[in-house]
């Protein structure tokens, strides 16, 4: 799975993108022309524990259940979490991201 690292891409998902949130889950993402999917997880927490235990669920929810299906796609998506993501079940997670995804990303036909 390839990530954001650089600066300025991130700067472009900000700027250009678009943002939904449905708590305690926040995505921003921006379609490319060309390319692959790009994905950054991104947790908030004082605690480094916390802040890594965020990221892990992220990514891992990411992975099993929608990288198959988005990974050919010219998009990149930055998915942001805090601490109230850790008192939320497994099922929860993969849900809300379903939801996330499928009505911003699937739901304007442009990923179809």
């Amino acid at each position: 799975m390839e990530t954001l690292r650089k600066k300025k891409d991130f700067d472009r998902v900000f700027c250009e993108g678009r943002k939904v949130d449905l708590p305690p889950i926040r995505m921003w993402f921006l379609q490319k022309e060309s390319g692959s999917l790009r994905v950054c997880f991104v947790g908030r927490s004082k605690k480094a524990v916390r802040r890594n235990r965020i990221r892990r669920r992220l990514r891992e929810a990411f992975r099993q259940y929608f990288y198959d299906r988005f990974r050919e796609k010219p998009v990149d998506v930055i998915f942001f979490s805090d601490e109230r993501l850790l008192s939320e079940d497994f099922k929860t997670i993969v849900e809300k991201m379903a939801r996330l995804l499928d009505e911003n990303l699937c739901g304007q036909g442009e990923l179809l």
